[in-house]
């Protein structure tokens, strides 16, 4: 178990120290020495925090993935300088990245992919479903390869917390899911209370802390109730996954990233795109 320090943004209210499971300190210092080098070698800012994600969960996987992204990871980045702004332009699209190649392997052979498509041929694709969406609104394509090729079968919305915007890709993923593909939201579902207003253990905002409660039950709701998505897999170990029946028939499913293959992403995806 590691210990990592939480500093508040208050000037003058103490730090608190939060216990994560599943890694050593001597972990915590090999990724953040990782995220450090690659900052100094990769010419994008957001490989670097791609690629040490990917590592981090090789270095150390039993720990709690959205762990690995919000104390090792995000922590770290803040302490060399960064802020709130700066991290929210790199690590959406890191995050993107991360999950796509930790996917590449294990998606190989069922003939699947899930990766970010240059803007043109996104915008090529979308404009065929004849509504008014955007690339910029599908963060990672799924595909699948039969005899004809690769072709399309949905989209994958990626997003570090449920507070993120979730709500501005749901015009996208009832276009994609009227258009009988797939869609479905990939969180880390991260969030944590710097002091003096928390203890910074990232609950997360599905539950973590008291599943049931209005707020989250709210945000459950996107899912399990309204059905905005086809599934939403969570990255915090924290998150409750949904009862195997609910008003949507849409669940929530919560997974680490160092599983036995094929996980349920994998098998999820597997049985939407049906020909193998």
């Amino acid at each position: 178990m590691a210990i990592i320090e939480c500093k508040s943004a208050q000037p003058g209210v103490p730090s608190v120290w939060v216990e994560v499971e599943g890694i050593t300190d001597d972990e915590v210092t090999e990724i953040r020495n990782v995220l450090d080098g690659l900052l100094e070698s990769e010419h994008q800012v957001s490989t670097a925090v791609a690629r040490t994600l990917v590592i981090a969960t090789q270095i150390s996987p039993s720990a709690n993935p959205s762990d690995l992204w919000q104390h090792v990871i995000y922590r770290h980045a803040l302490s060399i300088g960064w802020n709130d702004n700066r991290w929210k332009r790199v690590s959406g699209f890191a995050l993107e990245r991360a999950l796509a190649a930790i996917y590449e392997p294990r998606l190989a052979p069922y003939r699947l992919r899930m990766r970010v498509l240059p803007g043109p041929v996104a915008n090529s694709f979308l404009s065929t479903l004849d509504a008014n969406i955007r690339a910029t609104k599908v963060d990672l394509f799924l595909e699948g390869e039969t005899i004809d090729g690769w072709g399309i079968f949905g989209a994958a919305h990626v997003k570090a917390s449920i507070a993120e915007r979730i709500q501005d890709d749901v015009p996208a993923s009832r276009v994609l899911m009227g258009a009988g593909l797939m869609s479905i939201a990939l969180t880390m579902d991260a969030k944590s209370y710097p002091p003096p207003h928390g203890d910074c253990v990232n609950y997360g905002e599905l539950g973590g802390r008291s599943h049931g409660v209005k707020k989250e039950r709210l945000k459950r709701n996107y899912v399990e109730v309204d059905g905005q998505f086809d599934g939403l897999f969570s990255f915090n170990l924290r998150t409750p996954e949904s009862p195997a029946r609910t008003p949507s028939g849409k669940r929530i499913h919560t997974l680490s990233l160092s599983e036995y293959q094929p996980d349920k992403l994998v098998r999820f995806l597997v049985d939407g795109f049906g020909p193998t």
